[in-house]
């Protein structure tokens, strides 16, 4: 009896899985995001994390490392004269006073931390596409054979446009991917009291010197 209530409860879990899974579509909402800025994928691959966020499955579609990018430099001198706490007393002078903004001292050159590119799969919804309404906080962990700190701040964007097969995302990884590492391994969890109900992938390992998964 017991036999029998364990093998319909596995066939009712395989069907609930069965349900569940998407068609996981071509690369195509990244490469169209990354085309637009006249970028391209430092290192490509396809692979799918399962169903990090409820609904959806993350699919990881490859890594771009830190570049140089340049940005507006201004004078901290001006900028703490521009900010004003009477302005907005809870904020403590975060915010400049109205119709005035820091003029242009420079360009300075900085370089962006290392990113996964993934997409959300199926896209979001009208109603996922509010704020508030998609739980993007599924975590992600880098670490490599250099031993270089990355931190976990799990920063990064992603296409808030609705109704769409993917909606394509970055995520930093934290640092930046120093050249003497071989191999870099990417750790992932679930968003905070969400459990997949399905298989769901918790580690892919880079090789950096071949550009592509590890073996």
């Amino acid at each position: 009896m017991n036999s029998r209530a364990g093998r319909n409860r596995l066939a009712r879990e395989a069907r609930r899985w069965q349900d569940r899974r998407v068609n996981i579509p071509p690369r195509t909402a990244t490469d169209s995001y990354l085309a637009g800025m006249g970028l391209q994928l430092d290192i490509a691959f396809d692979v799918d994390l399962g169903e990090l966020a409820r609904g959806h499955h993350i699919v990881a579609r490859g890594i771009m490392f830190g570049r140089a990018i340049r940005v507006p430099g201004h004078d901290p001198g001006q900028l703490r004269a521009l900010m004003r706490a009477q302005d907005d007393p809870g904020n403590g002078g975060g915010f400049f006073k109205r119709g005035e903004g820091p003029q242009l001292a420079s360009w300075e050159e900085q370089f962006t931390e290392a990113e996964l590119h993934y997409e959300i799969v199926p896209g979001l919804s009208a109603a996922e596409a509010r704020p508030g309404g998609f739980a993007w906080d599924w975590r992600l962990s880098a670490s490599d054979d250099a031993g270089t700190e990355y931190n976990d701040n799990n920063g990064g964007t992603f296409d808030s446009r609705s109704e769409q097969a993917a909606s394509h995302g970055t995520r930093d990884l934290g640092g930046q991917i120093p050249p003497e590492a071989s191999r870099l391994t990417l750790t992932f969890q679930p968003a905070p009291g969400w459990v997949p109900p399905g298989p769901w992938r918790r580690q892919v390992d880079i090789d950096l010197h071949e550009h592509r998964l590890a073996r």
